[in-house]
């Protein structure tokens, strides 16, 4: 193997261990709603994604080619995927929101032969049944009835499930424009798009929280969306789609991981066992040479 390749696998292998941190950053912001943190958070990640695109020189692979209402259908479902997720993070902890936002292969399993014409297959059904047990696992219906609607962890498991959904989406139309643009490129726009529209939320934080929060927020952005994108991207150029695909599932492991040695949290065994279906759902999903060669790479 050359070296290419192996530096290939490392970076992708940093960039998916630095985006499962996400709920460590949250946990050090206070006194801020979720829609100023995700505006502060990628607006700080796009000043420096340009400028790490301007000194390589590379600014041109941001050009707009066509499908651009698709690009900006992309923006729609990050918004909704991050906020979603977030949501989540903040009501029933990082370990239980990463693993829901990661069924999103089930959702795009269901819906592909819908939306993009593509047969199910036996693996990719294989794959939904375990990822549906994983979810039943780490959800627990009956638990979620008693406590009741106004719960907040339902409303964290719900939030949970639609961040997953809206993560298919984000899919689904990555792979339908991936003609005209980069994962790079893709990721920049639809990260452009969500700061815009999130823009009349920025006031709403007052000027000494801000200052409170502005070196997380700093960090939040450099390394949550800044570094770890360009390390994704970088090695997924470097190496073939479907074991960066795979390798993404280390997202979730770590995430679990941070959540159990830095935060404290508390993990089940219902959590565990869970994460190891939808983890192999997911992989069911993405080794699936039909349906999941080229998915996940575009990352929240």
């Amino acid at each position: 193997m050359g070296s290419a390749p192996v530096k290939g696998y490392l970076e992708i292998t940093v960039g998916c261990i630095i985006y499962g941190m996400v709920g460590v950053f949250l946990a050090f912001i206070h006194d801020m709603d979720t829609l100023p943190i995700i505006f502060y958070k990628l607006l700080i990640g796009i000043f420096f994604m340009l400028v790490y695109l301007y000194l390589k020189g590379s600014l041109g692979i941001l050009r707009l080619g066509g499908k651009r209402r698709h690009l900006l259908l992309l923006g729609i479902f990050k918004l909704m995927t991050i906020s979603f997720y977030f949501t989540c993070i903040i009501h029933s902890g990082l370990s239980i929101a990463i693993l829901l936002l990661y069924t999103a292969p089930m959702y795009v399993t269901i819906l592909s032969p819908i939306v993009l014409g593509e047969r199910l297959t036996k693996t990719g059904l294989a794959g939904l049944v375990l990822s549906m047990a994983g979810i039943l696992l780490i959800v627990d219906p009956a638990t979620l009835v008693r406590s009741g609607m106004g719960d907040i962890h339902f409303i964290g498991i719900v939030a949970g499930i639609l961040s997953g959904l809206s993560f298919s989406c984000i899919i689904m139309t990555a792979r339908y424009v991936r003609d005209e643009y980069s994962g790079f490129s893709q990721f920049f726009w639809a990260t452009v798009f969500c700061v815009v529209v999130l823009v009349p939320f920025a006031p709403d934080v007052p000027i000494p929280v801000l200052k409170e929060n502005f070196f997380v927020l700093l960090l939040f952005g450099l390394v949550n969306t800044s570094i770890s994108g360009v390390l994704y991207f970088n090695g997924l150029s470097r190496v073939r789609t479907q074991a960066a695909s795979i390798l993404a599932m280390l997202e979730p492991v770590s995430g679990i991981f941070f959540d159990y040695t830095i935060l404290h949290s508390a993990v089940f065994a219902e959590t565990i066992v869970g994460c190891v279906f939808i983890i192999a759902g997911a992989l069911l999903a993405v080794t699936d040479h039909i349906s999941f060669g080229k998915y996940l790479e575009f990352e929240t």
